[in-house]
């Protein structure tokens, strides 16, 4: 049993659920599978999530008429060979397993299946997801479909990564840090104390009198070199985008994957700090990824 998400349009959503339900509940009982388009956590956005749970078989057999169902709404005649895309949203540490080594293995998906699969180079915002988009006919993405979940499905993720879902229209400065819950008042240890030089705020006003605060967070002991940089260059260029004095603790011997990173600044400024540190964290790519 695996479990798929789907990345999808709003104006795709009445097609696949049909009227009154109709398409969606034959597509349930054709293939099989459990299948769920998540209700818009936010107002205003233009995508919605598609979760499908099943065999393999039975995923790909449900994309197939989905796919039909897409070709369907969108005007186009089956027989062009015009297709659709679908986009599957796979976590960021898995896609290897789909582009294979100098994307050996994507080339071959596509020239034995016929159709075009495109991974995107950056996980979708605040998350650990990218989108594998399979374009082609409905028959081609069945099939495509077929062989890209097998692959991933031989390639499990390693236990205790993290996950991030995307959310569609998720705000861009999440209220929460990225990375496991604030860490309380620990001692500042380690590296990058200096302390912060005061900048001046848009429009000329200080933020010297704004109310600043303190806040902890814990990055991937492996991702720390790439939010310090050579020579401490990337870590400057985020206490000048933030505003806000960033220091990296040495990683404590009950923690040794961890290190607590100590933001302080005002509010807006922690949360940029925060955004900036998630970004740098989730595009690190391990020296032998591939």
């Amino acid at each position: 049993m695996q479990e798929v998400r789907v990345l999808i349009d709003n104006n795709q959503v009445g097609g696949i659920i049909g009227k009154a339900g109709a398409n969606v509940k034959r597509v349930r009982e054709e293939a099989g599978v459990f299948l769920s388009i998540l209700k818009a956590e936010f107002r205003a956005v233009q995508e919605r999530i598609m979760v499908m749970k099943g065999t393999i078989s039975q995923i790909a057999k449900a994309l197939c008429l989905i796919s039909e169902l897409l070709i369907e709404g969108s005007g186009k005649d089956k027989n062009s060979g015009e297709g659709i895309a679908i986009r599957l949203l796979v976590h960021r540490g898995a896609v290897g397993a789909v582009i294979g080594k100098s994307g050996a293995t994507i080339k071959e998906t596509q020239s034995e299946t016929h159709v075009r699969v495109q991974v995107s180079n950056e996980p979708l915002p605040n998350s650990t997801e990218k989108t594998v988009t399979i374009t082609g006919s409905s028959s081609a993405i069945q099939n495509a479909t077929t062989r890209i979940l097998t692959q991933l499905k031989e390639s499990p993720l390693r236990s205790g990564t993290k996950v991030y879902a995307y959310v569609p229209g998720q705000p861009m400065y999440p209220t929460q840090p990225a990375y496991g819950l604030p860490y309380m008042q620990q001692p500042q240890l380690g590296l990058l104390q200096q302390p912060f030089p005061s900048y001046g705020g848009l429009g000329g006003q200080s933020q010297a009198n704004m109310p600043t605060s303190t806040q902890k967070i814990a990055i991937p002991t492996v991702c720390a070199g790439c939010v310090i940089g050579k020579g401490g260059s990337v870590i400057r260029d985020l206490r000048a985008q933030s505003q806000c004095n960033i220091s990296i603790a040495d990683p404590e011997q009950n923690s040794p994957n961890e290190r607590v990173v100590t933001l302080t600044g005002t509010s807006q400024g922690i949360q940029t700090a925060i955004y900036l540190i998630r970004q740098l964290v989730e595009q690190y790519q391990p020296q032998q990824s591939y």
